[in-house]
């Protein structure tokens, strides 16, 4: 799993809108322009970056994953791009545009002020009000900057080559979709998925691949209601016992009486739905999750009465780990941090840094593998050993 490591520093620039078209995709170049020349790649003229190879990582990886070069996800994004911007300094983005975390200015060469990351069940009226309201706009707005792929590497220009498979997605679908993309099984053909893997659960990534994503989301937030000092809050999970403390009208939504598994019509999330949940119907068709609505978000947590949300000693105890992982870094390592993590994930985080709106991804767990219409199947690709065996050029 050594690749998922350069998946954290690329994963904001997955699809970005300027890089999927077709002579974008054909070329496998995305490095687009920032200013009026479109000769001008990556903010070269301003020396914030300049369009080079990409490199990947060629350590092996391990775990049950004894795949080699047919799943996109590998070398991450040879499959796509070989060439993208090499940001210069502070600058980063899929384009140069803008400063790595932690730095402002337009030489993002100025500290960024740290931002106040506060208990939920602590924020004013007033930072309630903008939480829940930034994450309702973000459900509903689409994603300015990037999109998400809705068909399979091989097919993903289309049955005649010139029509990207693409599709717009709002800024929190896009997260979503991110959190799917990097779990989802590798799809060998109709019927043939491999499972035996997830790029971020299960190994040495775990903790800071939804740490990074957390920060992106952050950010995207910050810019959706333009303020820099925005802060996603945590919830500490050990602090209900075994009741859902944040899952009231006011907060998250309370249980709707006739449907314990749904929310109370009296909060705002029970018009939510959810999306990138029909997995075995993706696996069938061979295809991705084009970010059609799946339905009603369902809290199947509530459905189990065996499970208990963490308490602080489990905290503590987790925290009192001394090493991280062990070989083979994979869920069958003699130590591995997901188990005790992925029990008190919200405890471990809350305690330290738990972004809320995994409450909702994480938290609020959808009970059932919905299977649905309205995704298409894979179009026009062959599944022949040439195909999965030919190096990315």
């Amino acid at each position: 799993q050594r690749h998922v490591q350069i998946m954290l520093c690329r994963a904001g620039a997955q699809f970005p809108r300027a890089c999927v078209t077709v002579s974008a995709l054909l070329s496998k170049q995305c490095c687009p322009a920032q200013g009026s020349d479109p000769s001008v790649l990556c903010g070269a003229e301003t020396s914030r970056g300049q369009c080079a190879d990409v490199r990947v990582d060629e350590k092996p990886w391990s775990g049950p994953y004894n795949l080699r070069n047919v799943d996109d996800r590998e070398r991450w994004p040879l499959k796509f791009f070989n060439r993208t911007c090499r940001c210069t300094g502070n600058f980063a983005g899929y384009n140069c545009a803008e400063c790595k975390f932690g730095w402002i200015g337009p030489n993002c060469d100025l500290r960024k002020p740290p931002v106040t990351r506060k208990n939920i069940l602590s924020l004013t009226p007033k930072e309630l009000q903008q939480f829940l309201d930034a994450l309702d706009q973000a459900k509903t707005t689409v994603h300015p900057d990037y999109v998400i792929a809705t068909q399979h590497w091989l097919s993903l220009l289309g049955l005649n080559g010139t029509e990207p498979q693409v599709a717009n997605v709002t800024i929190y679908n896009y997260f979503v979709w991110l959190h799917y993309y990097s779990t989802r099984d590798t799809l060998l053909g109709p019927g043939r998925p491999f499972k035996g893997i997830d790029f971020s659960h299960r190994g040495p990534a775990f903790l800071t691949w939804h740490r990074y994503q957390l920060m992106l989301l952050e950010r995207d937030l910050q810019k959706l209601i333009g303020n820099a000092s925005f802060a996603l809050p945590y919830w500490n999970f050990a602090t209900g016992r075994n009741e859902c403390d944040v899952c009231t009208d006011s907060l998250l939504g309370s249980m709707r009486p006739d449907d314990p598994t749904l929310i109370n019509l009296n909060s705002r999330f029970s018009q939510w739905e959810i999306v990138c949940n029909s997995l075995d119907e993706y696996n069938r068709l061979v295809t991705l999750c084009n970010g059609t609505r799946e339905g009603p978000i369902r809290r199947g947590l509530m459905e189990r009465g065996s499970v208990k949300l963490p308490t602080m000693e489990d905290v503590r105890s987790c925290l009192s780990i001394p090493e991280f992982d062990t070989s083979p870094y994979f869920q069958n390592s003699t130590f591995n941090p997901d188990p005790p993590l992925g029990v008190i994930l919200g405890a471990t985080f809350g305690t330290a840094f738990l972004g809320l709106v995994l409450l909702i991804l994480l938290v609020m767990i959808i009970a059932h593998q919905r299977k649905r219409r309205g995704f298409e199947p894979l179009i026009c690709a062959e599944f022949t050993p040439q195909k999965y065996t030919d190096e990315a050029e």
